[in-house]
């Protein structure tokens, strides 16, 4: 009497697509021992919590640039603080944009100050930047400026000029 092997199962069926390949561990890429993996997962992004702006209600907000320089004209002749909101912040390390870099100008060349005040101080290194923030324009249309000073008041996580403080000079005794 003879014993007849069994037949061995007839192969599996193969799916179209890319196969998964079995891999001998010998030849798998090792780590060099004190050396970290070459690919790493990205870290998540900072939470950034916005701030407040310094001044929780401006006297203008500067959305139309043109009718910047009547409005802040006639609330300059007050002899009061103005502070103008910028809709569209710029960065502090830039000229102002042009409207409001003449009046800039303007109490510069008349021998006012213009300091930068930073708020929102998350631990961010502040760097100086105040070459080129004044921008050029005709002196006599923002005469109202030669009486003030200005201060411009900076996001420091973002660095850009969000406020503009136009405060009366005080008087030189």
């Amino acid at each position: 009497m003879r014993i007849i092997a069994a037949e061995p199962p007839p192969p599996a069926p193969v799916a179209p697509g890319p196969q998964p390949v079995a891999v001998d561990p010998a030849y798998v890429a090792k780590p060099e021992p004190g050396k970290a993996p070459a690919a790493r997962l990205p870290l998540p992004a900072p939470v950034i919590k916005p701030c407040d702006r310094p001044v929780a209600r401006p006297t203008l907000r500067m959305t139309d640039p043109a009718r910047l320089d009547r409005s802040l004209r006639s609330r300059l002749r007050g002899n009061r603080t103005v502070v103008v909101d910028l809709e569209t912040p710029y960065p502090a390390n830039k000229e102002a944009p042009a409207p409001l870099g003449a009046w800039l100008n303007e109490i510069k060349q008349s021998g006012g100050e213009v300091t930068i005040s930073s708020y929102c101080n998350n631990s961010r290194g502040f760097g100086s930047f105040l070459a080129k923030i004044f921008g050029g324009g005709p002196a006599e249309p923002y005469r109202a400026a030669r009486r003030y000073d200005a201060t411009l008041y900076v996001d420091a996580v973002d660095q850009a000029v969000t406020q503009v403080a136009f405060i009366p000079r005080k008087a030189i005794q």
